[in-house]
Parts: structure tokens; sequence; C-alpha cells
């Protein structure tokens, strides 16, 4: 019974995560990728950075998307192995960057969401919004319920002694 309970537990977790494996986004082996900000604002510069460690120093790196106004940009690997592009979006959507070395293989693979910023931009109000728990009703309804309890105790007791055997 213990042994289909943890079968049943595992399948559920595998079921959960497999989603998030399959939406992460790629990485060739010895590859890294960061982008500065993955749901930038439309005119906002975004800079993405591809790091293949020093084996891949002065090597070039190709950065091609639908989102690039310009053909695919290129840059060249640092000392480090460190390839660095910053550009800005044009239109708001959701873009795949896709960043591939000079034999054509890609290295990675990003993906940005674009959203478009209202003409009158968001006012701040000066207060943080409320995110937290109020666990006042819970303390309340806790306490509540322990009293009930001691009162059905102390009660249940009396009832007890009050019943003597003769």
């Amino acid at each position: 019974m213990i042994r289909r309970a943890l079968l049943v537990a595992a399948a559920a977790v595998a079921l959960i995560l497999v989603p998030s494996v399959a939406m992460a986004d790629y990485e060739a082996p010895g590859f890294t990728s960061s982008v500065s900000d993955s749901t930038p604002a439309v005119g906002q510069s975004i800079t993405v950075t591809i790091n293949g460690g020093a084996a891949n120093a002065n090597k070039v790196i190709t950065l091609a998307s639908t989102c690039l106004s310009t053909s695919p940009l290129t840059a060249t690997a640092n000392a480090s192995g460190v390839a660095s592009f910053t550009f800005t979006l044009s239109a708001a959507g959701v873009y795949t960057l896709t960043a591939t070395n000079a034999s054509g293989a890609v290295v990675s693979t990003q993906t940005i969401t674009a959203h478009a910023v209202s003409a009158a931009g968001v006012a701040p109000s000066g207060q943080l919004s409320f995110t937290g728990f109020d666990s006042l009703p819970l303390a309340v309804g806790g306490g509540v319920l322990v009293l009930a309890g001691a009162g059905a105790v102390l009660v249940a007791r009396r009832r007890k002694s009050a019943q003597v055997p003769s």
C-alpha cells in the first residue's frame, strides 16, 4: 500500500515537472547565456551575453531574431570567451533569440516578451502593494476552537464527577 502511494506521488511530481523542462531555454554544452531583461518594454535596450569559456575566445557568435530591425548581429568573443549584444526592440511581441557559432551550430536560444508602454505611463502610488497574508482571522479562529475544546473537556469532567457511583 505504501509502495503504491510512493509510486503515485513520484508520477505526479514527474508530470508536474515535465512542462518546465520542455519550456527551458536551450544552451549548448560549454555555453551559458543571459538576457538583461526577459520582459522589456518597447524601446528599452536589451543586452544578451553569451559565454563560451576561454576555449571559444575570438570566435564569432551571431545573434538572429525577428525582433532585430537589422540583419543578424555578430560579435567576436573576448579573451574570456564572452560575446555581448545590445539592441532595442521596436514592437511588442514574443521573440526567440538564437545565437550560433561560426559553423552555424546553435549555441543558445532565449525567449523574450516585449510589452508596449502606455502613453501616460504608470504613476507611482507611494505605497507598496500588499502581497502578504493576514493571519489575525486565522489566529482568532484557532483561539476560539481551543477555548471551545477546553470548555468541552471541563464540562465532561464535571458531569463525570457529578455521577458518583453509589
